[in-house]
Formats: structure tokens, sequence, C-alpha cells
């Protein structure tokens, strides 16, 4: 196995250039893979946080409500009258025990948070603005959806009755700063007044600009809801898994139940499409590295084939010069990988340097979300070894075909 190594490692010093050549098109290959990979991955990261960093992963709600068919007389006709429910306000009443069983009715479940939501205004002085009211109870919200991190001033977990925490674009449209005194109002002409006691930036617009978090109870004064809650709000472990657990709530509950993904399909079909897209750019890459690797194998039997003949004819067996050129892919491949994952490494950790300011909050946020794990770099490398040894084949195979009578003979 030495000598075949030694005349490996010789081949491919003696065609210096053309092995520094593959060796460079492998390790482009391996930097490509690992860049794009980490970019797409990273990516698609990003997009999904930017969908569920803000909702609930399973949300459970009171579904529609059929509309009510009386029957009505009509000469002699009896025809019906559909009367619907649309001033009929959709809420939770036994979300205490739901709350609390929930996590044993389905695997994933991490945190559960009920929450009471309707539209209303915020009122500051004689101006006043369409939002979102949400009603919660800040410690389990939080471990839902996380608005503690994302506190610029005041605070989230501490939130008492008569207090508000709003999003930083609301902040600034109505020019408030924690301590302002505002008032909220609900669809329902019910109204109170509320202290800013946090300002927060979740780099989601239709929460910075459109949102006030309250303690539950004040929600379910404001809306007149009593002790009912409009929705429940779900974290899983895995986020894929949301409509498995939407699925197995559906037949335990009666009432609505939707994941994430049933909102957002089409979202998840484009990240599908382009990851379909990403595989097919670094097949492209493997297979443009494959056929330079052969094809400077190929060559290499060719010019080599008169040594190829005299190591025949002093008693080196086939499988041994099979050795050497599968040797010399191998090679190739390793040395390409080893470059090709070290240039990678490089270019993704000056990638992820890149940072720009939140014209808001001054939150320096990165400008390239690279996710750069252990598989991203070893599934590269182990991809330019095996291109090295399946594109020597060919060539080591013709190698050990080499008649060597016939090369000494000059023919």
């Amino acid at each position: 196995m030495n000598v075949v190594f030694a005349i490996a490692l010789r081949h491919l010093q003696s065609g210096a250039r053309q092995s520094a050549l593959t060796v460079g098109v492998v390790a482009i290959s391996v930097t490509v893979m690992i860049v794009l990979g980490g970019l797409i991955d990273g990516l698609q990261r990003r997009l999904i946080n930017s969908i569920t960093g803000a909702i609930p992963h399973v949300v459970v709600q009171q579904g529609p409500r059929t509309p009510l068919a009386i029957p009505i007389e009509s000469g002699t006709f009896a025809v019906e009258k559909l009367i619907p429910f649309e001033n009929t306000q959709r809420k939770i009443e036994d979300w205490q025990e739901l709350v609390g069983n929930l996590p044993s009715r389905a695997a994933h479940i991490t945190a559960v948070s009920p929450t009471v939501d309707g539209q209303g205004y915020l009122y500051r002085g004689a101006r006043r603005k369409a939002i979102s009211i949400i009603g919660i109870i800040p410690e389990r919200h939080n471990q839902v959806i996380s608005l503690s991190d994302k506190l610029m001033n005041g605070k989230f977990l501490d939130l008492n009755s008569g207090e508000a925490v709003i999003g930083i674009r609301l902040a600034l449209d109505f020019k408030l700063k924690v301590g302002d005194k505002i008032r909220i109002q609900g669809t329902e002409e019910d109204s109170a007044g509320f202290t800013v006691v946090g300002i927060f930036d979740s780099g989601f617009r239709n929460l910075d600009d459109g949102a006030a978090f309250i303690p539950m109870r004040g929600a379910q004064s404001v809306f007149g809801l009593g002790n009912a809650v409009t929705s429940i709000g779900i974290k899983l472990d895995d986020i894929y898994a949301a409509n498995q657990v939407a699925e197995a709530l559906v037949g335990q509950i009666p009432y609505e139940v939707r994941s994430w993904m049933q909102d957002n399909e089409g979202m998840l079909s484009g990240l599908r499409a382009q990851s379909i897209f990403s595989s097919l750019i670094r097949l492209s890459t493997v297979i443009a590295a494959a056929f330079s690797i052969a094809s400077i194998l190929f060559m290499s039997v060719t010019s080599k084939r008169r040594e190829i003949g005299i190591l025949k004819a002093i008693g080196a067996k086939r499988q041994q010069i099979a050795g050497i050129f599968a040797l010399e892919g191998a090679l190739i491949g390793v040395i390409g990988g080893i470059i090709g994952v070290s240039i990678g490494i490089f270019i993704t950790s000056l990638i992820t340097k890149i940072q720009i300011v939140s014209p808001l909050s001054g939150r320096l946020d990165r400008m390239f979300p690279v996710e750069l794990g252990f598989n991203m770099v070893a599934f590269p490398a182990i991809i330019a070894v095996a291109i090295g040894l399946f594109a020597a084949l060919y060539p080591a195979r013709q190698a050990s075909k080499v008649d060597p009578i016939e090369v000494i003979r000059g023919q």
C-alpha cells in the first residue's frame, strides 16, 4: 500500500498544474455548497421566524357558527330565513381547563397561553387610531411569543392592571414614551385608561405599528367578555409538527384548531421550491467537479501508459494499478475538500459580520442570517471525497486493462 500511495503522490506531483486545477474545481464546488447552503438555510429560517415569531404555532378558537334557519310561511310555501350570528362573540368559556390539559392531549406542546384579542381604538388626546388590543397573562404569553427580549424600554413580565405595552412604531406615531397615559376603547364602546409601561421592537410591522398588550382582565372588561377568552395560543418544540398537533387536537376539543402551516401554505410551497433549486445548483457543482477529476485522471492514464505497462511487467497487479488512480482521485477529493471547507467557513464568517442598523430602534441585525451547522460543513466534505473516488473509477479501470506487452512493443 505504501508503494501505491507513493506512486499516486508522484503522479499528482508530476502533473502539478493539472492536479492544482482539479483540486481547485473541487474546492470551489465545496465552497459553493457550504456558502449557498448556509445562506439559503439561514434565509429560510429567517422567513419562517418572520411568520412564527409573532404568532403561536397552533391556535385554538371558537369556530364560525352556522346561521340559524327559521321557517317562514309565505302563501302556500314555507321558506327559510337565515339569521346570521354576526354579533355573537366568539369566546372560550372553559379556557382554564383547556390550558391545564392541552399539553397532555398532543406531543410537542411546550407552552400554552390564553388570549383576549380584538379590534379597538387607542386615544391620545383628540387623536385616535385603530389597533389590535391583546389581553394576556404576561408570563404565559412570553413563553409562547417572547416579547421581553424585544423590549427597548420599560417592562413586560410585571404588567399590572391599568398598564399597557405598545410597539415602537405606534409609540413614535403618537409620540409616546414610558409613563404616558392613553385610553383604549373596545368595539363595544367600553373604554379604560392605561399607562404605557413598556415599548418593544419585535421587528414585525403589524405588531409594532398597531398592537397594545394589556392584562387579560383589562381586555375582558374592554370587550365585555366576562371571564372568557377569545383564543388559546400554543408553542411547539418542532414548528413543522404544527399540522400534526392541530389534527390531533381537532378530534379531542370542540373548538377550531389551526396551525401556522395551514395559514401559510403558499409560503411553504415557495420554500420547498427554493430548496429544490438549491439542490439542483449543488448537484450541478458536484457533476462539474466529477467530470473535471475524471478527465484529468483519464488524461493521466493516457500519458502514463508506458509507466503503467512497465509496472505491470515487473509484477504490479491489476488491483494495485487501479488502486493508484483511485487513490489519486481520493487525494484530490480530500485536499480539495479541506481547502473548500476552509474557504467556505471563512467566507460565511465574513458574511455573518455584515450588519445593518434598524432605523427605528438603532438595533444591529445581521444582513445575511447564515446558518452553518456541523452537517452543513460535513456533508460537502464527504461529497468531495466521494466525488474523487467515483470520478476515478473509470480511469482506474482503464489503467488496469493496459497490456504491458503492447506498451513495451510501442504499439
